[in-house]
């Protein structure tokens, strides 16, 4: 026998189902928020230790071309900073392109997960009103029993 649940109890279960799927969802872009912010720290974190390392290898080269060494040795320890330096700028580029790539793709996942958390709210919302319905027409059914009963001697 199906057991039977007053409608206040329908509604708490309904409301509570919703809040729920409101909850993961909230829960899901509070996670991508995090992350979102975690890389742009990280980033902000990195230029800074780059342009440090940059700034102590301009110091050393501007102290290389100062001292009165010979004029070959200034030349190649000049060149060999420069190549550091170059390096270093290319390192920068290369992990700026790979926290935008990292960025981007957290971004289409997110766009990916809209329309997929939206099709799993409606779809539950049309079980949930089913279920409802067929409820509410058992409830209808043991009623009317109840009277044909009571109407019976």
């Amino acid at each position: 026998m199906t057991k039977l649940y007053s409608r206040p109890a329908i509604v708490v279960l309904a409301a509570s189902l919703f809040f729920g799927a409101n909850s993961a969802s909230a829960q899901e872009n509070y996670r991508f928020q995090q992350n979102l912010e975690q890389l742009q720290q990280q980033e902000q974190i990195d230029q800074l230790q780059r342009e440090q390392q940059q700034n102590q290898l301009q110091q050393r080269l501007d102290e290389i071309q100062r001292r009165p060494e010979g004029q070959m040795q200034r030349q190649q320890q000049s060149n060999d900073r420069q190549q550091q330096i170059d390096q270093l700028q290319l390192d920068r580029q290369q992990n700026q392109l790979r926290q935008e790539q990292q960025l981007n793709q957290l971004r289409e996942e997110e766009q990916l997960n809209q329309p997929q958390r939206r099709q799993q709210f409606d779809q539950f919302r049309r079980e949930q009103q089913l279920q409802q319905l067929q409820q509410q027409q058992q409830i209808d059914q043991l009623q009317r029993q109840q009277e044909k009963n009571r109407l019976q001697p």
